[in-house]
């Protein structure tokens, strides 16, 4: 039986992270990256003007020069995001010498990571992830819990139950709130589609991407 990926919330504020990648979804994935608060540091060749103009708002680093192992030495995640076989090796090599998580969007074996579908709101992250096997699988998901979530008063309900936790003596706390939250539930039921019946695979261009991010907006209550 093959292991199920172990999910982590990591704290990447302040820690150096390497995205190689020249196009929109090296955009997305230091944008998502940068957002967590990491050091971004992209690695492009031949970067997209629409990468570049990522770079100067942001404030990201970008190195337009090709990959070279040492630009790992001191990083904590690398990921890359063009479809690039012989690269994404060689960044798994080097990523693999110095123990450092490394994902490759396109969902090569040699990836030690995968990314995750995430909805937040008020505070509350859900995320989903199919291990990097079906994307698509994930992020509808994802929308389907985010719906959820902008449909109930949830910033009011989540700043009660912080005032409940604050004002409740630690050894009630537990008790206290699993009680509180005992009414809480997902109602209704998840329906599947039809899926079309297994054929010969179609010839497209790129690749799927990886698993994708979002964040609603908090909901006035």
């Amino acid at each position: 039986m093959t292991p199920e990926a172990f999910p982590v919330a990591l704290k990447l504020t302040g820690l150096r992270v390497v995205v190689l990648g020249s196009g929109a979804e090296a955009v997305r994935r230091a944008g998502a990256l940068h957002e967590a608060g990491a050091v971004v540091v992209v690695i492009a060749a031949r970067p997209s003007p629409e990468l570049r103009r990522f770079a100067t708002e942001s404030g990201i680093v970008l190195c337009e020069v090709a990959f070279d192992p040492s630009q790992l030495d001191g990083a904590w995640l690398a990921v890359s995001t063009d479809p690039d076989p012989g690269l994404e090796e060689r960044v798994a090599d080097a990523a693999e010498a110095r123990q450092i998580f490394f994902c490759a969007v396109d969902g090569t074996k040699r990836s030690t990571f995968a990314h995750v579908a995430i909805a937040r709101s008020a505070g509350l992250t859900l995320a989903v992830s199919t291990s990097g096997r079906v994307p698509a699988l994930a992020r509808r998901v994802r929308e389907e819990l985010a719906r959820l979530l902008s449909e109930v008063p949830l910033v009011a309900f989540v700043e009660r139950l912080v005032t409940l936790r604050r004002e409740t003596p630690s050894a009630e706390r537990r008790r206290v709130l699993e009680d509180a939250l005992r009414g809480l539930e997902f109602s209704g039921r998840l329906v599947l589609p039809d899926l079309p019946p297994p054929g010969p695979p179609q010839d497209r261009e790129g690749c799927e991407s990886q698993d994708g991010l979002t964040e609603l907006p908090r909901r006035a209550t």
